[in-house]
């Protein structure tokens, strides 16, 4: 429980407490982090009056000039109440217990209206969903972290950690030895209905295997054994319709059963066992059963048709703390719904998805991971529906799919936070599904390179 504070005997007020503190000390950093609606009703029309002088004039008024400009008597007394207020706490500890308060209130009566209205009808799942979209709703409420804005309390040059979790795409080679990404940083990758956008992720998620870290992959459409047939495929050079249909050569079995192996604690000695015998299904049940996946080489893919922001971060809560996480991927951002509700305005209010967009930001500070999300872009190359999705985007890219004119794949940079907007042209081995990591010319860029000239008068000098 929170200390009970005291003044002339009296518990004291915090709301007061931290108004008179502000306006005494000058201290326009704590105001500044105030919301009104962290403060009782009854303090709202105050908050008004300050807010407006703070606004304008850049300093705050004085407790006469309040008392002066407000009308409105219950308001006035309030003002000379806190006027002689003697209180020795500093702002910010007290703007931490007003938060306790108001958090701890929007809590109950969030649970006690949920309980109310929808517990009977509920399944379990919707039980659970609802509590934790509770959390998630006061969550967003709440500025939980304490704005940095000095450089006392900022270092120009990031931890040591920080800095070996930053983020190349793997997809093209040359553009990582420029562009790298924070383990903060949420990054979009737009194109049309086939264009690759889920094959861009499975090869992102494959390259931070390869990177020696594990990726947890939320996936709405593509089922649990598609997306894993795919990173196995794009890891071993496999056609992924051979993979499908399970028509493989000694030598791919062996390729598949490597790729397994290298995942578990001692599955070297089950990969030898299987070069012995080659029996895959044996194998197989030998090295699930009997070892344990390593921290760092996991493919973490959760499947839910309904998937929701409360159930994404359940299921973050629960896997990242046992696991060396290099990437998030939410396949993808059209399709996440910010809980199992219907959209508030309809089949057609595309507001939910900017929100969605946001939480994702969100959920990349919290957790210290990069977060990739494809999204649908319409026939002019913009984003379907809602633009504002991209405004919380760190990195934005679209992607032009030249599957008919050659074996290659293009990401157009549309957004890029803190550097150039630059894209890039990788090689793209259709059959395996693998991109990159070597660069290419885009198929109008090969037209116009010069032929050589081999003509046999052209080689004597």
């Amino acid at each position: 429980m929170r200390p009970a504070f005291f003044c002339s005997g009296e518990r004291l007020n915090i709301s007061s407490a931290l108004i008179k503190q502000c306006i005494s000390l000058s201290d326009f950093e704590t105001w500044s982090q105030i919301r009104k609606e962290y403060l009782p009703a009854e303090y709202h029309t105050l908050y008004d009056h300050i807010q407006k002088e703070y606004e304008t004039q850049l300093e705050f008024p004085t407790f006469e000039a309040l008392e002066y400009g407000i009308r409105h008597a219950p308001t006035k007394e309030k003002v000379a109440a806190i006027q002689s207020l003697e209180v020795d706490l500093r702002p910010e500890l007290l703007l931490e217990y007003l938060k306790n308060e108001y958090t701890q209130k929007e809590l109950f009566d969030s649970i006690d209206n949920y309980l109310e209205e929808t517990i009977l009808f509920s399944s379990a799942q919707e039980s659970i969903d609802g509590l934790q979209q509770i959390v998630l709703d006061v969550t967003d409420k709440v500025d939980l972290e304490q704005p940095q804005d000095s450089m006392q309390k900022i270092s120009l040059v990031p931890p040591p950690e920080e800095l070996k979790r930053q983020l190349g795409l793997g997809l093209n080679s040359d553009y990582d030895s420029s562009f790298t990404f924070s383990p903060k940083d949420l990054i979009l990758i737009g194109g049309k209905r086939g264009d690759g956008k889920s094959i861009a992720c499975a090869n992102i998620a494959d390259n931070i295997y390869q990177s020696g870290r594990s990726a947890i992959y939320f996936t709405i459409e593509m089922d649990k054994l598609a997306i894993l047939q795919r990173c196995c495929a794009i890891a071993t050079g496999i056609p992924v319709r051979r993979l499908q249909k399970l028509e493989l050569g000694n030598v791919e079995w062996e390729k598949v059963a490597k790729w397994q192996a290298d995942r578990f604690d001692g599955g070297e000695e089950r990969y030898v066992e299987y070069l012995e015998h080659r029996n895959y299904e044996q194998f197989h049940k030998k090295l699930t059963d009997n070892h344990e996946l390593l921290v760092d080489k996991q493919l973490h893919i959760h499947y839910d048709a309904g998937l929701t922001l409360s159930k994404i971060r359940a299921e973050l809560d629960k896997v990242l703390p046992n696991i060396n996480t290099g990437v998030i991927i939410v396949d993808y951002i059209n399709q996440v719904r910010r809980s199992h509700y219907p959209n508030r305005n309809g089949q057609y209010d595309w507001t939910e998805q900017i929100e969605v967009s946001k939480a994702l930001k969100t959920m990349a500070q919290e957790y210290g991971c990069t977060v990739v999300s494809p999204y649908q872009i319409d026939a002019t190359g913009e984003a379907r529906f809602a633009k504002g999705i991209l405004d919380a985007a760190d990195a934005a890219y679209t992607i032009d799919n030249h599957k008919k004119q050659g074996e290659c794949i293009s990401f157009n940079c549309t957004k890029m936070r803190s550097a150039s907007q630059e894209g890039f042209t990788s090689t793209m081995d259709w059959d395996s599904l693998k991109i990159g990591p070597g660069s290419a010319l885009t198929p109008e860029e090969a037209e116009q390179e010069p032929e050589e000239d081999t003509t046999l008068s052209s080689k004597i000098i």
